[in-house]
């Protein structure tokens, strides 16, 4: 029986949380038998670090610049870094890891890897960890530890910035991005305009939402021939303002969404996907082939995710707001053609086998510990 610690975060958007949901459905599939517990990796640190985590909107979103700068120094002060959330954490992470006993653990942000495996070392704890990185591109050398049993990486930009970092080829798995299970499910996409007279375009912008939002909504609107749904995310001030703002198309044109669960249901409405270049959502879109036009990025892990839109052919990158109605115009054109060269790029670059590969991998882990030696904890 396995028994896995996964670190994650519940606070900076919900990307990290949807890889620790994938893997733990692959996890009930493949080892019904297996143990697992996922902790906020910052609710185990002090203050400082428990308030750097709740203030993630106003520091990324709100504040890209600053975020931007941050994230660059994440390498040269890596170091200095580890050693300030191991010394944050030590305490609370150790009675976590002596009460539960793990096999192995399985850390989904870049801050809870060196840090991690820093304070098992200091405590005598043979745990293997494993660093599951949860970006596309321009990833931190925080993922990158040589005492890490592995090193997951769901691209091969993430493998090579691995490499370039230190670590070693056979430390490195390669896989896809890991990607729940519901997004995973489509056989071939079908994408055809030729008997609609309009385009249906989802419009989202992370789980934050964005006021550029507002500013797309306004460029679309005024073609009849868009029908637009739009998800503000937590953002009840957005939300209301969208309301106010577009109330004349509600109802015929314009349906608008907070926070929902149903995001495959939206996605599956849509013929044409808007949104930041967020990874996790990004990828659930590529898994249900649906085109995807990005509009900007998060400074810092974000930043090369247009690029990587553009290089592997999987949508489209929009520069300036102002240039969306031609973009759409051209992709929906001669029944959505270029639409669907999208999709099939999409259905040919996707792993939906995934989760699942990156999950095997992590029972192998747990079970070769388990087998090798009795458990003592210190």
């Amino acid at each position: 029986m396995a028994r896995i610690l996964f670190l994650s975060s519940e606070h900076t958007g919900c990307g990290h949380k949807s890889i620790t949901e994938a893997l733990s459905e692959q996890l009930t599939l493949l080892s019904p038998d297996s143990h697992y517990i996922v902790i906020d990796g910052f609710e185990l640190g002090n203050r400082l670090l428990r308030s750097s985590s709740r203030n993630y909107d106003s520091f990324a979103v709100k504040r890209p610049l600053l975020w931007g700068l941050f994230y660059q120094l994440s390498n040269p002060f890596k170091g200095f870094i580890n050693t300030f959330i191991a010394h944050s954490i030590r305490k609370p992470l150790l009675k976590k890891v002596r009460a539960f006993r793990p096999d192995v653990i399985v850390s989904v942000h870049n801050l809870f890897v060196g840090s991690v495996i820093s304070v098992l070392n200091q405590a005598h704890l043979d745990i293997p960890v494993v660093s599951l990185i949860a970006d596309l591109d321009n990833v931190t050398n925080l993922w990158a530890d040589k005492r890490a049993a592995n090193v997951i990486c769901p691209s091969e930009e993430t493998r090579r910035q691995m490499l370039k970092a230190g670590m070693a080829p056979e430390q490195l798995v390669k896989t896809g991005f890991p990607v729940r299970s519901a997004f995973c499910t489509l056989q071939r996409p079908e994408l055809c305009l030729a008997n609609k007279h309009f385009i249906s375009i989802l419009l989202m912008s992370g789980s934050q939402g964005s006021a550029q939002v507002l500013k797309i909504a306004r460029t679309l609107v005024h073609n009849k021939m868009i029908r637009l749904t739009i998800i503000a995310g937590h953002n009840t001030v957005l939300k209301k303002t969208l309301e106010q703002t577009l109330a004349p198309y509600i109802g015929n044109q314009v349906t608008i969404y907070g926070f929902t669960s149903e995001v495959k249901a939206r996605m599956m409405e849509a013929d044409l996907l808007i949104m930041r270049a967020s990874p996790n959502v990004l990828m659930e879109a590529v898994n249900l082939c649906k085109p995807v036009i990005v509009t900007g990025a998060l400074r810092g892990q974000e930043a090369k995710n247009p690029r990587f839109v553009v290089t592997h052919k999987l949508g489209l990158y929009c520069r300036d707001v102002q240039d969306l109605p031609e973009m759409i115009a051209e992709l929906s054109a001669h029944s959505g053609e270029k639409l669907r060269q999208i999709a099939e790029n999409q259905y040919h670059f996707r792993k939906p086998e995934s989760a699942r590969v990156i999950t095997e991998r992590i029972i192998q882990i747990a079970k070769a510990k388990n087998s090798s030696q009795d458990r003592p904890i210190a």
